[in-house]
């Protein structure tokens, strides 16, 4: 009896383990996004708030110029917009051409600082702290891009005085192989749950691309930090503000082919995200939090921990003998699965997903378990650079 009751628990876990994260969790928040009432956001007048965007650089020669004309593109008044580029220490002349921008370019405030060492992200973004002095400030990186409206979207969630933080959609234009489609399958699913979360109290997931803040809350960030986004986003909740996604502020970044190089990559994501939710964790069912604490939080823990392929196998070995008095009904899903091309390939890009987020999981608790975290970053190479039609050619591919 006590042996079946067990199996019972063992089976009933397994199944919320596998169902939760993307399931249930996405429906319930979008259920009290929807039916609880808030209050109204102040209306979206009055001058823009002054703003600084941090650009932290490590040999970017090849994005330093394009991505400062990005900047200076961007729908903002240049009066109220400051640009800081800290380069840590670069080799191949990235300080060099960002101060020709500058002096080129006298009509736009941009500044150079130079870093004597290289000490990672978070450090660069100190260092740059100490020189800014606007009510906002947005940290991002060399190879990324905005639509021209972003930073005023973006700038607008500030009108609400309760938002400490915002990010904006991330969108991925190129997506000709299968690391590159599962990037486009993995923003989505991971726009989706961050608006639904900033909806419903505040989400702790910012993106480095674009990670805005307002100066007046953030002196610092922890400088052994690999995830230094998610470090403002928790940091940032904990003094009683939200950290919010605003969907109409676009931006992307292009993705590596290579699955070997674009792994790298994701594994010190993923290390970042546990390294921050330990960091944090007594934020984890704490009613001070409210929602935040009690159920974002430990739904992004629980999402993090790799239990969906020991889940799965539980899940599998319980209903084997019901697909066996099954097999016909089983065997003609699967047979339509496999010849419709479309529901193939998202069957695959799926499962590939899947798989490929739980290998990163394991390793990101190895990393961070065995303290071998690394604040030092190394771009992706990438054979495709963003030009003017990334905007319509992200949005066609979902």
């Amino acid at each position: 009896m006590i042996g079946r009751a067990c199996r019972r628990a063992t089976l009933a876990a397994s199944v919320f383990v596998l169902i939760w994260p993307m399931a249930l969790y996405p429906a319930v928040l979008w259920m009290i996004a929807r039916f609880r009432p808030r209050s109204h956001a102040p209306q979206e007048t009055g001058p823009l708030p002054s703003m600084t965007v941090v650009l932290p650089t490590y040999n970017e020669i090849s994005n330093i110029d394009a991505r400062l004309e990005n900047l200076a593109a961007c729908d903002y008044p240049p009066e109220q917009l400051a640009i800081l580029v800290v380069d840590s220490a670069s080799k191949d002349g990235t300080a060099e051409a960002a101060e020709s921008f500058a002096q080129a370019h006298a009509g736009l405030s941009v500044r150079v600082l130079r870093e004597e060492r290289r000490a990672g992200k978070a450090a660069a973004t100190n260092f740059a702290l100490r020189h800014c002095t606007t009510q906002l400030v947005l940290v991002t990186d060399a190879p990324t891009r905005f639509d021209p409206e972003a930073l005023r979207y973006i700038a607008r969630r500030f009108d609400d005085p309760r938002v400490g933080a915002a990010t904006g959609r991330m969108l991925v234009f190129e997506q000709r192989t299968a690391t590159q489609r599962e990037e486009g399958l993995f923003w989505r699913i991971r726009n989706l749950l961050r608006a639904l979360e900033s909806d419903v109290d505040s989400t702790p997931f910012l993106s480095g691309e674009m990670c805005c803040f307002r100066r007046s809350l953030i002196d610092y960030i922890d400088e052994d930090s690999i995830a230094d986004d998610m470090n403002v986003a928790l940091r940032v909740r904990r003094a009683g503000y939200r950290a919010v996604v605003e969907s109409n502020a676009l931006y992307t970044e292009p993705r590596s082919p290579e699955i070997g190089d674009l792994l790298v990559r994701k594994v010190s994501r993923a290390a970042g995200g546990v390294q921050e939710l330990l960091r944090h964790r007594d934020m984890v069912l704490s009613r001070r939090y409210g929602l935040f604490g009690m159920l974002i939080l430990p739904s992004d823990l629980l999402y993090y921990t790799p239990l969906r392929i020991p889940a799965l196998a539980v899940a599998g070995a319980a209903a084997l003998p019901l697909l066996r008095r099954r097999l016909r009904a089983a065997t003609v899903a699967a047979a339509i699965v496999v010849a419709v091309p479309s529901t193939r390939h998202r069957v695959i890009d799926a499962g590939y997903v899947a798989l490929l987020n739980e290998w990163l999981f394991l390793r990101g608790w190895q990393t961070v378990l065995r303290r071998k975290t690394e604040v030092l970053w190394e771009q992706e190479k990438r054979d495709v650079v963003p030009q003017a039609g990334w905007k319509a050619s992200a949005e066609a591919k979902g």
